[in-house]
């Protein structure tokens, strides 16, 4: 992040409970609702879990061997309608994510949202601040706390998380998000109901709330408290194993916490059931926070926003971004168009006054010469003919230099290519003689014709003869050609071999 963008103000927004914080160089203060339309900066809000669809879809087609990015999505898209029975008269909002998994690159961790349901939990909020830069799904906040080394990405973490009428399970392998659970029937609010109905003594949500946050696990009658915590616990054991069974992770921590902070007891009471090491959500998150009571995802939405500035690859739901720059929309560039064309409209013709004015006065002027340019015109086209012919005839002459040149190159070429390519009658007699003399051979006779040497030669060993041709041939100079090797007596105790070879110099 650079330095601009570490000054940016970021406004977390919970909309469900109609709190508002500012961070201003890590440090935290306050914010009205109703005031927020005056603050500048970046605002970001969450997306409940049981607001959102969250599956894996496996994009795996026949069809395509290396699937583009819009051939992808295409292809999430229609399963998902497909395979999660989505209305097809909803508009949704669907983002996924690539699974980390090494066995496979195809499945794909989908988030769904129903645009109407977004609009509709934060139709109290936009009219007062107008934008919204960011609504992050809840689960996925929480991988904030790895990408800021607030934890170690080399274990298995288990995150749950208790609001008044929302409660979740999110798993994150090796920091990145791998599956995450609704838990919505044991939301705060939801635990208070069965209590009531459990102790028939009734009691407000937040006076429910403020005897866990004072007294933890430890209110009156908490047998009935650890009564339906173990019925949520022993559902979420089972969740646990299930991931465990069919996907081999294992999970080796569990965070617990809630929008009312920390509950004394309940983590141990959840290690001693789950046999898992379980701790408070008691992050070193390095905001200043001057002792306001926010709730952990006020200060996850500010980490989350910081990454969201520095990369705007993470998820994102909101319908109510901020428009781009005037002149970046189409409508800016229309208006800045018609406005020059005006301004160019209404120039020309206060251009073609002045000048035209200018002209009139300057006519006058200029006829007074016109009499003399006349004259001196006629001399200037008779000495312009005169050039025109110079040049057509310096022309004329510049081309035959260049005929002549040419044939002179030409010939050059041709004698280069003669004295390279083709080796001069002596150096190939002398040549030949080398090879003649390796062997037992003489020559009888020699005659030359152009490239053309005839050699009568005689030897005593017709082997001879044989090599000096084959050897003549390899060099790939001289082409070799006999008609036959011929034994020839010359008298009863001397014989030798004949043979008229001819030589062609390639």
């Amino acid at each position: 992040m650079n330095k601009k963008q570490s000054n940016i103000s970021i406004i977390s927004i919970a909309p469900f409970k109609q709190t508002a914080f500012c961070c201003q160089k890590d440090s935290l203060s306050s914010k009205s609702i109703l005031k927020l339309e005056k603050e500048n900066g970046f605002f970001i809000s969450y997306v409940q879990h049981k607001d959102i669809i969250i599956s894996s879809i496996d994009i795996t087609v026949a069809n395509y061997d290396t699937p583009t990015d819009d051939e992808i999505e295409g292809i999430i898209i229609q399963k998902a309608y497909q395979e999660l029975g989505l209305d097809p008269n909803l508009e949704y909002q669907i983002k996924y994510i690539k699974q980390n998994n090494p066995n496979t690159n195809s499945i794909y961790d989908v988030f769904i949202a129903n645009n109407r349901t977004i609009e509709n939990k934060f139709k109290d909020i936009i009219p007062q601040i107008k934008y919204l830069d960011c609504i992050a799904p809840a689960p996925l906040l929480l991988s904030s706390l790895y990408t800021n080394s607030l934890l170690a990405k080399d274990k298995v973490d288990c995150f749950i998380y208790f609001q008044e009428d929302d409660a979740f399970l999110a798993v994150y392998q090796n920091g990145e998000y791998f599956q995450s659970k609704s838990l919505t029937r044991y939301s705060l609010g939801a635990i208070n109901n069965k209590f009531t109905e459990l102790t028939g003594n009734r009691l407000e949500n937040e006076d429910f709330f403020n005897k866990l946050k004072q007294n933890g696990l430890n209110i009156e009658q908490k047998e009935y408290l650890t009564q339906i915590l173990d019925d949520i616990f022993y559902y979420v054991s089972d969740v646990i194993n299930s991931i465990t069974k069919f996907s081999g992770v294992i999970i080796q921590n569990i965070y617990i916490g809630s929008d009312i902070g920390s509950i004394n007891g309940l983590d141990k009471f959840v290690q001693d059931r789950l046999l898992i090491k379980t701790q408070d959500f008691n992050f070193d998150i390095p905001l200043k926070n001057k002792e306001l009571d926010q709730t952990y995802l006020h200060n996850l939405m500010i980490l989350y926003a910081k990454d969201y500035i520095k990369d705007k690859k993470l998820l994102n739901f909101s319908n109510f971004l901020r428009p781009p720059p005037f002149l970046s929309r189409d409508s800016g560039v229309f208006i800045l168009i018609v406005f020059i064309s005006l301004v160019i409209g209404l120039l020309y013709p206060i251009y073609q006054f002045s000048y035209g004015y200018y002209l009139s006065m300057k006519i006058d002027k200029e006829q007074i010469i016109l009499e003399e340019l006349s004259q001196k015109n006629l001399i200037y086209k008779n000495q312009i003919n005169q050039l025109i012919a110079d040049v057509q005839q310096t022309k004329q002459t510049l081309e035959n230099k260049q005929n002549d040149l040419q044939l002179k190159k030409d010939l050059l070429d041709q004698i280069y290519d003669k004295k390279m390519n083709y080796p001069m009658k002596g150096v190939a007699i002398y040549d030949i003689t080398k090879y003649i003399n390796k062997t037992d051979i003489k020559i009888k006779e020699i005659s030359i014709n152009n490239r053309m040497i005839v050699l009568d030669l005689i030897s005593s060993n017709d082997k001879h003869i044989t090599q000096l041709i084959e050897d003549l041939r390899a060099s790939n100079i001289y082409k070799t050609v006999t008609k036959e090797i011929s034994l020839v007596d010359s008298n009863s105790t001397k014989r030798y071999y004949e043979s008229n070879v001819t030589v062609e110099i390639r």
